[in-house]
């Protein structure tokens, strides 16, 4: 009897292992609504998505006339000088321009199913071999992140909208002043945007759902 009743719990426990597990999302169908961080850790530095442009000591950046210090547009995120950057997602670089005080700054033009978005690294050099032009694939690496001192970090924003000048803006005034929108103006919070773009992976097999 009692190895009968072995018997019965060893066969469950096979249908249990064997039975299939769903994905906990089906895969995005267009690879280009996909996105991942362009960098393998992300901690943040001084300043996110919203915070005030200042340095990291407080002193502001830019204000308008009336005082009201200018926003930030996207996340900035500890780095090393020379770190890699990667493309968050597949997309062509839209733009290249060099700062005398902030270095490098990027745009990358992605085609998602729901329209044209905007990548924004700032305080970066491209690699040789790419510019204005050349076409990435997500995780692709076409920067290192520049040299800014005590300052060294990455600035990733997200513009959700197809090219402009403004998509240029690592901040803008909380209200339309000196030509500038207002923020967030077509900025999104860009640490957001990527957790919600992240490759969906399915669930080991086995585990109970």
């Amino acid at each position: 009897m009692i190895r009968g009743v072995v018997a019965v719990v060893f066969g469950a426990l096979q249908v249990l292992v064997a039975a299939p597990v769903a994905p906990s999302a089906p895969a995005p169908s267009n690879p280009g609504d996909v996105f991942e961080f362009p960098l393998p850790t992300w901690t943040p530095h001084c300043l996110g998505f919203g915070s005030k442009w200042t340095y990291c000591n407080g002193t502001a950046l830019r204000a308008c006339a009336s005082g009201e210090v200018w926003l930030h547009t996207g996340a900035d995120v500890i780095a090393t000088v020379g770190q890699p950057v990667a493309a968050a997602g597949d997309g062509v670089i839209v733009g290249y321009l060099i700062d005398q005080t902030f270095r490098g700054g990027v745009l990358i033009r992605h085609q998602t199913s729901s329209g044209a978005v905007i990548t924004q690294y700032w305080h970066v050099w491209l690699k040789s071999g790419y510019g204005t032009g050349s076409r990435v694939k997500r995780g692709e690496v076409f920067a290192d992140v520049a040299d800014m001192g005590t300052l060294t970090h990455l600035h990733f924003a997200v513009f959700n909208a197809d090219y402009e000048p403004h998509a240029w803006n690592g901040a803008l005034p909380p209200s339309a002043c000196s030509g500038f929108p207002a923020f967030p103006y077509k900025f999104i919070d860009a640490t957001a945007f990527i957790e919600a773009h992240l490759p969906v992976a399915p669930l080991p097999r086995g585990t109970r759902i």
